[in-house]
């Protein structure tokens, strides 16, 4: 028998020395595997991140921004989706905001002011047309309206529009600085939430051109019947003094003539009226020497005047510069003026006509040592068919047109006209023109 034995140590050193190589080991490879991890974490985390920030930067109301990831993982879907929700939500955004515009340019350009109130009778919307109109204050949205307007009308209207559920429209009157007529139309919008539109038309200048219709109307036809009446009767008297008393016929001739006359008058100055309010009547700007327009219109009633004992007169300096007018309506205008003062003036009053230059303009005036005028009919003294004393001027042959007439044609020649009057010191009536410095043109009066 033979045996053979070695000692352990040599084998537990070997033991040894695997075991250390095999920790080593096991330490890089789990230092490898940590930063692979690490590594692969920062890129999807940096991903992330990214999507993060353009996420909430789309919160913050900057739709155009987009994440910038590319791939095919996970990672990259989500980023894709992102993307076209910021780029859909973005052209919804840019359709909203443009009908947003257009009906903020709708609302701001509307004369009509344009109200929407809530369920509860709270301001949603008003346009600035409505704002000016009611005097409403900057901060009414969100306030209820009848804290705003304080009007018993108004919110009358709007609780039987509520409770009927149907279109209601009404004038209303508002009083103030601006007292105002108008029609409000008030309906209750279709579907949620429940509310009130309400649109306000004003129509306070219709109805005064209305009121003026009438008045125009009235006045005409109380104008042309007293004339037509005493031609009427004239005539038929005529006809029985032919037969029974031949020489009292000379009379009622006469009546009929003068009232035939009034009547062509009355007519004619209608006729002119009309022409210029409706712009029909043209004007021809050019140079005019003023002080050979009055001369010329004193002329034709220096022998009426002589017969009243008036002193009529003209004093225009030879070396005053042209006006710019129309010769023919600025001779209207003077017959019209120079026309009254001899009506109404009473024996020994002078009339003078004068022009003086006046900076940019020429003034024309026709002064009278009259009766005058109380200060309480000027601001009314010429609107069509005014008299200061309508039998008086009736008895004269007096229309009620003539100043009407020559206020109009004074403004269509870009001018104004004005009247001073003193009860029993005399009036004077004021015409101020351009002067003949620019170039002539063409108008239309009205």
């Amino acid at each position: 028998m033979v045996r053979a034995a070695l000692p352990l140590t040599e084998v537990d050193d070997t033991l040894a020395r695997l075991r250390g190589l095999a920790a080593t080991a096991a330490l890089v490879m789990l230092g490898a595997g940590a930063t692979l991890a690490g590594a692969a974490a920062h890129w999807t985390s940096r991903s992330l991140r990214r999507l993060t920030a353009a996420a909430r930067t789309m919160i913050s109301g900057d739709l155009s921004v987009r994440t910038g990831v590319g791939g095919r993982d996970e990672v990259a879907s989500l980023s894709q989706a992102l993307d076209t929700l910021g780029q859909s939500l973005s052209e919804s955004m840019g359709a909203l905001r443009g009908e947003r515009d257009l009906r903020d340019r709708i609302l701001v350009g509307m004369r009509e002011g344009v109200l929407l109130l809530d369920g509860a009778g709270r301001v949603l919307l008003v346009n600035p047309a409505l704002r000016e109109l009611l005097g409403l204050r900057p901060d009414a949205e969100g306030q209820p309206l009848l804290d705003e307007i304080r009007h018993g009308q108004l919110g009358d209207l709007l609780g039987r529009a509520e409770r009927g559920g149907g279109e209601i429209s009404e004038e209303i009157e508002f009083l103030g600085r601006r007292p105002r007529r108008l029609l409000v139309h008030v309906a209750r919008p279709r579907g949620d939430p429940p509310g009130l539109l309400a649109v306000f038309f004003d129509v306070t200048d219709l109805r005064r051109l209305e009121t003026l219709r009438r008045d125009f109307v009235a006045n005409a036809s109380h104008e042309l019947r007293t004339p037509i009446a005493a031609v009427r009767s004239a005539a038929e008297t005529l006809s029985d003094a032919l037969r029974e008393d031949p020489q009292a016929s000379a009379g009622f001739v006469e009546m009929i003539q003068r009232n035939s006359e009034r009547l062509q008058r009355l007519v004619d100055d209608l006729l002119d009226l009309s022409r210029i309010e409706s712009r029909e009547l043209e004007l021809s700007a050019e140079p005019v020497a003023l002080g050979a327009a009055a001369e010329r219109v004193v002329s034709l009633f220096q022998d009426k005047a002589q017969r009243r004992g008036l002193r009529l007169s003209v004093q225009v300096p030879a070396e005053l510069k042209p006006a710019r007018a129309d010769p023919r309506a600025l001779e209207q205008v003077l017959t019209n003026l120079v026309d009254n003062a001899v009506k109404y003036c009473v024996e020994g009053a002078a009339i003078t006509v004068r022009a003086s230059p006046a900076g940019e303009q020429l003034e024309l005036s026709v002064a009278d040592t009259g009766p005058g005028i109380e200060a309480r009919h000027l601001p009314r003294l010429f609107e069509r068919f005014y008299r200061v004393d309508a039998g008086r001027s009736r008895e004269l042959g007096g229309t009620g047109l003539g100043l009407s007439i020559v206020k109009h044609l004074v403004e269509a020649m870009h001018g104004s006209v004005s009247v001073e009057s003193e009860v029993g010191r005399g009036s004077r009536f004021l015409v101020r023109l351009p002067l003949a410095d620019a170039a002539p043109g063409r108008s239309k009066a009205g």
